[in-house]
This record gives C-alpha cells, structure tokens and sequence, in this order.
C-alpha cells in the first residue's frame, strides 16, 4: 500500500477513537443513591428528671351546728414542682407507633393560706357566742403517677414523639391551723394539723424529642384528681373538711436511654 493510504488510515482510526471517547465522556455518570439513615427506635428503658409548675384547686369548709353555719372557701395550691421519672417504651421495627409506661415522683411547693371569721351571735335561750376567728394553711406536699403512654414518632427520623399519657395519681397533702371556735359566753381554742393520702388519676399530654442517640428532652401537661381530703371535727359542734383536690401541671423534663 502506498504510505499515504497508510497515514490516512491511520488518521481515520484515530479521529474515530477520539470521537467515541467523547461521546463517552459527555454522558452523564449514574451512581446509586446512599441509604436514608435509619429511623430513630425509642425502644428500652429510661431515667430522667423534670422540673415545673402546678396549680391546683381545693375548696375548703367551716361547719357549726351551734350557731348553725357553713362557710366555703376555695383555695388555689400554686407552686414549683420537681422530681424524677424511669420509664420503659416498647416500637415495633418499622412502626411509628411507640408504647410506654412511665411513673414519677415530684416534691410540690404548692401551698394556700386562708382564713374564717364568724361574727358574735346571740341565740335566745343558748345566750352570747364570741366571734369565730381560724387561719389555716393548705399545702399538696408532693405526688407521683404511674402512667400508660401512646405515641406516634414523626419528623427527622422519627425522632419527635407527640404523645397521650394517663393513669394513677397520688400524694400526701396536709391542712393545719390555729384560731378560736365559738361556745356559749366563751371562745375555745382550737388547733389543727392532719396529714391526708390522697388518690386518683391522671390525664395529659407532651411532645418528646429525641436530639441524641441517648438523650431527649420532653414537655408534658397534666391533669390531675386526687379526690376528696379529711373532715376534722374541731370541737363537738364544728368541723373543717377538705374538698375535691385538682391539679393543673406543666413540666419539662430531660431522659437518658439505655
């Protein structure tokens, strides 16, 4: 073959060669997408501590049958609670759903003061009786609950938990107080200082966020009835009882899971 078939040859192989490897170069390069990460599992147990408010209800009562009387009042026990709480959450692999069971214990700083004061009465034929004059203090020392919690996992990972919680409530509460209880033509000293257990039952609400591997921080609500507190006869004629125990709580909390 003549050399200048031979170069030409050459040449068309290699235009050839460099066309098709730009043709490679220019398509796009497919690579498989990473796995997402693996959603969040709220599985196991857990210990943590929480801090908050309560308000609470309580009415109280004055009742004289000599002068006949009743006198209410209704107490609001507001104050700073804190304690701890351990729980165990069972998820299923795959499922949203997450369920618990949780009890805690708070000391209670919540407290009401009050007072009753009854005029001077004269009764025919039971003659003068002197004014009626008692402070009192009411307080809700501190409670715990043992509760079941539902929850639905969403966000990142299913790492946020909106949940509903409910079950057992109880607590020690105690009312005390000094002051003077009327008779016929003389005032009695009185004084009085009971401590009462107090059991019922508990419904709420929180949202849990799970922002380490081992740690979330939760904020729940709370409603609490304790039932009813004690009656104390403070002389043969009246009596101070204690009403229905209601409690309003919000709280945060922080958990470490094992």
């Amino acid at each position: 073959m003549k050399p200048k078939i031979i170069i030409a040859a050459l040449l068309a192989t290699v235009a050839m060669l460099g066309s098709a490897s730009a043709a490679d170069l220019s398509r796009p390069m497919y690579t498989k997408a990473p796995p997402p990460p693996p959603l969040y599992n709220w599985s196991g147990f857990y210990v943590g501590v929480n801090v908050g408010g309560s308000w609470g209800r309580q009415d109280t009562t004055f009742t004289s049958t000599l002068p006949a009387a009743a006198v209410t009042n209704s107490n609001h026990l507001d104050g700073v609670i804190g304690g701890g709480q351990i729980g165990y959450n069972w998820q299923g692999m795959g499922s949203p759903w997450v369920f618990g069971l949780e009890a805690d214990i708070q000391g209670s700083g919540q407290k009401a003061d009050g007072a009753y004061a009854l005029p001077a009465v004269f009764i025919v034929g039971a003659g003068t009786f002197p004014p009626t004059a008692i402070n009192y203090e009411d307080k809700l020392e501190w409670f715990g609950t043992v509760r079941g919690r539902v929850g639905y996992a969403v966000g990142d990972q299913g790492r946020w938990l909106p949940y509903i919680t409910g079950g057992l409530a109880y607590g020690d509460g105690k009312v005390s107080g000094t002051g003077s209880d009327a008779a016929p033509f003389l005032a009695i000293p009185v004084a009085f200082n009971q401590t009462n257990t107090y059991v019922g039952w508990t419904l709420g609400a929180g949202l849990e966020w799970a922002f380490a591997d081992k740690w979330s921080a939760k904020l729940e609500y709370l409603y609490m009835d304790l039932g009813n507190g004690p009656t104390i006869a403070l002389t043969p004629a009246t009596a101070f009882s204690a009403g229905r125990m209601t409690d309003n709580i919000a709280r945060v909390g922080v958990n470490y899971h094992f």
